[in-house]
């Protein structure tokens, strides 16, 4: 299947989601009829020509066009037909024909008064639609039905028993299409969250006529009285070179918020292949790692991220719970429900502090290698916020939700450096005062993150790491193996990891209902209380003379078990290095969930990730 395929988020959240069938019927006739723009784009009005006693409209036409340079504009007609006896004359079919391809429409409303279009397409061996519910009528619960035919004429009859259908298309979320039957020409397309594919590779010319109805039964001609007020508009993408959009199973990562910025990773788009040294010229990373720009690195040494993303990508965020938010409408996966959210919230990624102009190389979600990132200022305190990343290609990913901390949080962002790729979050690090403004002069912010680490929390992260590397190559990393699965290299780097999580504790909402560390052993719903423990500089993580101090008090969220547990794997046994056990004093350091030493220490291997795709973190890791 050409179309990749969203993955179901983690967490779960109301639904509520459930058709609206009904029943009367309606016969469905085919005539040709005149191209719809796409809304978001310039709009020629033409009339109808036709119209029944009982309802007449009036629909759009023009020059039908999208990002892609191969699209072409599409000429459309349209007429409307009565449909049989059993069929009032309010529920009147209309017909819409598209003459080529690709295009990208914005197809007429359906209402109350016109409940049911039908498209029809060029004759082909080979196109892919994708659909996008871009605004729903006064009963959200109530989805259209979209059901495809290449028959001729066209039969949307998918029977009582359809069959799944994975060579046409669907999501991992909701299923593939349904189909009449193995040889049938009939199907139903499965909608997520507001998007739908459709793939069709035959090996000879068919037409191809597509039904969109509100409570539409599967036979394709039951149709009960609809009453709703609103529109239900729907955007359709057609392409016999590949979907001109679709969704990845990628996700973007957050790094952490303050109370009014947001650090964001684009999922991971390339790591670096490295050849591991050898004996006798064994040399271990050194403190300060050579982050190396993707652009000097040959091709050969890349390999792609698992993700279909490209990497030139665009932002987009909007307030979770604005009138118009897909998240409101359920509506996350439709790209047209997106546009809409943010041209009427406002373009909130614009007010970018950061950004990265190609990949950068960082450790974050456990994963190394190159990705984007960016630094969204100017939001609210205490508000949630819904957001997707877009390639040029016109693949979506996401969505990922997330929520800035309140007003007093005290912590500032940190970047991912040279010496600790892997901190991405807020941490207690002396304030950084510079103040970041758009580029037209408007502030966004008082404070910008923190990109350089302080001298003297430097100082004792490169002491530490030097000493770690001296002792680790008097090991067996050279001439002989200490492990199949791990090398010094990877110690070495799990090491790096561990202490840097140590010396910079990660920032937690001081308005966050959570207690003491211990509180790692408790859930709600399954879901990990998060371990904090408050913190002032007299009573630090560690208070040895050698150690980083905070200047002021704050919340830690714990690390997570895993961190140590990396080390203590991946590292020489005669190494000495040893994690704290639960059943003692683990959770004074740590946050875990269980007794159990294999899972629930906050890594994917332990069963339990630290983090969901709703901004939620229990430990960090």
């Amino acid at each position: 299947m050409s179309i990749d395929q969203p993955i179901a988020p983690m967490g779960t959240r109301p639904r509520g989601r459930r058709k609206h069938h009904s029943s009367a019927s309606s016969v469905v006739l085919r005539i040709i009829i005149l191209v719809v723009a796409f809304t978001l784009l310039p709009l020629i009005s033409a009339q109808d020509t036709t119209s029944t006693s009982s309802a007449s409209s009036s629909v759009s036409s023009g020059r039908s066009t999208i990002s892609s340079s191969q699209t072409t504009s599409s000429r459309i007609s349209t007429s409307t037909s009565s449909s049989a006896s059993s069929t009032p004359t309010s529920q009147t079919t209309k017909t819409y024909s598209i003459s080529s391809l690709p295009t990208s429409v914005s197809l007429p409303s359906l209402n109350a008064t016109t409940p049911l279009i039908q498209i029809v397409l060029p004759s082909t061996n080979l196109v892919y639609l994708t659909f996008s519910i871009c605004t729903l009528t006064s009963n959200s619960t109530l989805l259209p039905t979209i059901l495809l035919s290449t028959a001729d004429p066209p039969s949307f009859d998918i029977g009582t028993k359809p069959i799944s259908d994975a060579s046409s298309g669907g999501t991992k979320a909701v299923g593939y299409n349904r189909k009449i039957n193995k040889n049938g020409q009939s199907w139903k397309v499965a909608l997520d969250r507001g998007f739908g594919n459709f793939s069709l590779n035959s090996t000879d010319e068919v037409p191809v006529n597509v039904l969109f109805g509100l409570g539409l039964h599967d036979d394709g001609v039951t149709l009960d009285e609809v009453d709703v007020s609103g529109r239900l508009v729907i955007q359709m993408d057609a392409s016999e070179d590949g979907p001109l959009n679709s969704m990845s199973s990628a996700l973007p990562y957050l790094g952490d918020t303050t109370s009014n910025q947001a650090l964001i990773f684009s999922p991971l788009l390339y790591s670096y292949s490295e050849a591991e040294p050898s004996y006798p010229n064994y040399t271990l990373p050194s403190a300060q790692l050579p982050l190396v720009p993707i652009n000097d690195l040959s091709p050969d040494s890349l390999v792609s991220g698992n993700t279909s993303l490209s990497e030139n990508l665009t932002l987009y965020v909007v307030p979770t719970s604005s009138d118009n938010s897909p998240t409101t409408n359920q509506l996350e996966y439709s790209q047209c429900a997106i546009s809409l959210a943010v041209n009427t919230t406002g373009s909130l990624a614009e007010k970018v502090i950061v950004r990265t102009e190609e990949p950068q190389w960082s450790t974050v979600d456990s994963l190394a290698g190159y990705r984007q990132y960016w630094v969204i200022g100017g939001l609210e305190a205490g508000t949630n916020y819904t957001t997707w990343l877009k390639d040029q290609n016109g693949v979506w990913s996401g969505p990922i939700w997330f929520n800035t901390k309140a007003a007093s949080f005290p912590c500032q962002l940190v970047l991912p450096t040279s010496t600790c790729p892997s901190i991405a979050y807020s941490a207690p690090l002396p304030v950084n005062s510079s103040s970041a403004s758009t580029p037209s002069g408007d502030l966004i912010s008082e404070t910008s993150p923190i990109q350089s680490l302080p001298d003297d929390l430097t100082s004792l992260l490169t002491t530490n790491l030097e000493a770690f590397s001296t002792s680790l190559s008097a090991q067996a990393c050279g001439r002989d193996l200490y492990s199949h699965v791990s090398t010094c290299s990877d110690c070495f780097a799990s090491y790096r990891d561990w202490l840097c999580h140590l010396l910079i504790p990660r920032c937690s909402d001081p308005s966050s209902d959570s207690g003491s560390g211990s509180d790692s052993e408790q859930t709600i719903d399954d879901t990990p209380i998060p371990a904090v423990i408050h913190r002032t500089p007299s009573q630090a993580r560690n208070n040895g003379t050698d150690t980083y101090m905070p200047e002021y008090e704050f919340d830690e969220l714990l690390p997570c078990l895993s961190v140590c547990n990396f080390v203590d794997r991946k590292c020489p046994v005669n190494m000495g290095f040893r994690c704290p056990r639960r059943r003692q004093n683990a959770n004074e350091s740590y946050a875990f969930v269980g007794q159990d030493a294999e899972s629930g220490d906050g890594s994917v291997e332990g069963g339990l990730r630290s983090y969901d795709i709703y901004g939620g973190r229990w430990c960090s890791g």
